[in-house]
């Protein structure tokens, strides 16, 4: 994975999926983070950032993503951990199988990879601008489009 640490600085190249089904946004967590964000990981050398962010979705909840679609790509700065992190990350609108269980999911649900230490829920687009969210930009820039009525080029069934 494309990842560098010195002293007390890290930097990630990560690949995100943004996964919107009627009006809901798929985010995770960890039971010790305070916060949610998109699902994804760390792009492997010699993998394209549209490879890895199907290999990811496949290694976190075993689903194949039918579609993505790259929307942003932004550099963040942040701490976690005792370390400065810098990381460039890019964001794609994913496309789940029809009628897979996921999309039908209520509350926190497990995902598969390192014995389910990821959690998964969906939430309301309306809920993000009260929920903590990193990287910010998602809950602004996904909120902006709402707000412009623009958000039917982020939802992927109906």
């Amino acid at each position: 994975m494309i990842t560098f640490e010195r002293e007390h600085h890290k930097f990630n190249f990560r690949v995100a999926g943004i996964a919107i089904h009627h009006n809901r946004i798929l985010l995770h967590t960890t039971e010790k983070d305070d916060f949610w964000n998109l699902p994804g990981g760390r792009v492997e050398f010699n993998e394209s950032t549209d490879q890895t962010i199907k290999r990811e979705i496949k290694e976190e909840l075993d689903i194949e993503v039918q579609k993505s679609k790259l929307l942003f790509v932004n550099e963040d700065f942040f701490d976690y951990e005792e370390k400065r992190y810098h990381e460039i990350g890019f964001y794609y609108l994913i496309d789940f199988p029809d009628g897979h269980e996921v999309l039908t999911k209520d509350g926190e649900f497990k995902g598969i990879e390192d014995n389910g230490r990821l959690i998964f829920k969906w939430f309301l687009l309306d809920e993000l601008k009260d929920l903590n969210v990193y990287p910010e930009m998602l809950k602004i820039d996904l909120m902006k489009l709402k707000d412009q009525n623009k958000i039917q080029h982020f939802i992927v069934h109906q």
